[in-house]
Order: structure tokens, then sequence, then C-alpha cells
């Protein structure tokens, strides 16, 4: 079996080496996999050297259609859709952010529409706008 990253893999389409294609299932995801003039061959990742996965074959076969290859095998037999929850892996920092950038977003457009108000109400508080995005700006430069 060779294992060969996309640009092989590409360099490989554009010889004639490749013979046919199949999608094949592993678990929730789906692997390229390929039979060239030199045997067996799977689509690997660069940096991990490992089957690059795709959990969606509509993505597989748009690579696939952009290297040229009009026609591909789907090998569904080992396909288990409802492990996908296994692999995604959980972010609670990256909720916790988002989370925090949410409840800014909504104090600022709060903040903002206050500020419009009592501009339109009474243009002397342009003043109060300015000093909220200065304080806001403090705010973004701080992470928060």
């Amino acid at each position: 079996m060779q294992y060969l990253t996309l640009e092989q893999f590409r360099a490989t389409v554009d010889a004639g080496g490749v013979l046919s294609v199949t999608l094949r299932a592993q678990g929730p995801s789906f692997a390229v996999q390929a039979e060239t003039r030199r045997g067996e061959a799977v689509l690997v990742d660069t940096r991990r050297k490992s089957p690059r996965l795709f959990m969606d074959p509509r993505k597989a076969l748009k690579l696939l259609r952009e290297l040229g290859i009009c026609r591909a095998g789907l090998d569904a037999e080992q396909w288990r859709p409802e492990e996908a929850d296994l692999l995604r892996s959980t972010r609670p920092d990256s909720k916790a952010r988002m989370q925090a950038a949410n409840e800014m977003a909504s104090i600022m457009a709060q903040r903002v529409q206050s500020s419009l108000d009592n501009y339109q109400a009474n243009p002397a508080s342009a003043s109060d706008a300015t000093a909220f995005f200065d304080e806001l700006d403090q705010k973004v430069e701080k992470g928060y």
C-alpha cells in the first residue's frame, strides 16, 4: 500500500497513474483509496501521514473532481455515522470564549443603541459615545 500526500496524488493523476478511486468508509468518515499502476494507494494528511479522512463525502468528491477524477466508487460497508459525535472533541475554552464574545456583542449593541437614542434626543451627548468607544477599545486590547 502506498501513502500519497495530496501533491503526490495530484501528480499521479496528472501522469495517468490512477486506474480507479474508491471512497471507503472508516467509522463516521471516508478515506480516499486508489488503484494505481503500482498498486493500492491511500490519500494521507501531509503532516500526520495518516489517512486523510472526510466526515462529509461530498467534500471528498469535490476534491476528486478538482483533481480531474470524474468517477469514483463508494464502499459504505464500514460507515458508522452514529460514531461522529465520538470523534468531535469538546472545546470548553472555545465555548467560554464564544459565550463571552456573544455577551459582549449584546452589551455593545445595547450601549450603541442607547448612545444613538441619547444623541438623537440630545446632540450634546456625543461625548458619551466617544467615552463608550474608548472604553470598548481598552477592553478589546485587554482581550475581553
